[in-house]
């Protein structure tokens, strides 16, 4: 009787459990990482020897999203800002990037492409249907794209301009990235966020490596929780908190 009973409960268990989607993820509210600001903005080419980066310490982009990373391979990154930009520099070593030079927009997903998550206020919560949040997806040539809240691609050359540079093994993938609220709207024109220090910014980073073989490869600058997989593009409370100082 006592085994009969235990199997009513697990029953019991199994039918109360909830298959939805989990609630919106609530990050630290005091957890950042700071960003120093830029004497002079760093000219954005591809190139890594520019003053602004000089000072500034390598961060590692190795959170895996899906697939299996390369032992070999490997993602590190730099941030600063200016008033009018935040400022990326990646460095892909042994990452052999596929370059496809179709339509951008119609290939957008199915071609390898560096993510920009941006959360202009780290307001958090959802952006599915609105911007509160911006997903950007970069192509290998420097095309930037992204979604209106018709799920339409759009090119996002208003918000970021990038250049890859290949050197043998190592790419170096520079990006300036102009900020904009929630009250955007396409095909209106926009007035671009100031930066200023002290200002609290959500952000994460991820490079897809398509497989054709295996499932696609993504690494990303923040951990994903197991039950966050997949909702890091609608969900902006996953972005990692960046806090701009002087």
């Amino acid at each position: 009787m006592r085994i009969l009973y235990c199997c009513f409960f697990l029953i019991f268990i199994a039918c109360g459990k909830n298959d939805g989607p989990p609630p919106l993820f609530q990050k630290s509210a005091t957890a950042f990482t700071p960003v120093q600001k830029a004497i002079i903005a760093p000219k954005v080419d591809g190139k890594a020897h520019d003053p602004a980066w000089q000072s500034l310490e390598w961060k590692q982009m190795d959170h895996i999203w899906s697939g299996k990373a390369s032992e070999n391979s490997s993602i590190q990154y730099k941030l600063t800002w200016t008033p009018d930009a935040l400022y990326v520099l990646l460095r892909l070593e042994h990452i052999a990037i596929q370059y496809n030079f179709g339509n951008p927009i119609e290939n957008f997903n199915s071609e390898e492409h560096l993510s920009v998550y941006v959360d202009e206020d780290n307001s958090a919560g959802s952006y599915e249907d609105s911007y509160n949040a911006f997903a950007y997806q970069i192509s290998p040539v420097n095309v930037p794209i992204f979604l209106d809240q018709n799920k339409k691609p759009r090119t996002a050359n208003h918000a970021v301009y990038s250049v890859l540079k290949n050197y043998g093994t190592t790419a170096y993938w520079e990006l300036r990235i102009t900020n904009f609220d929630s009250a955007y709207q396409p095909s209106k024109p926009n007035e671009a966020v100031s930066l200023k220090p002290g200002k609290f910014m959500g952000l994460a980073l991820a490079f897809e490596h398509v497989d054709a073989k295996a499932t696609n490869t993504i690494l990303g600058s923040v951990a994903i929780p197991e039950d966050y997989e997949g909702r890091i593009n609608l969900d902006a409370g996953l972005f990692e908190t960046l806090k701009l100082i002087q």
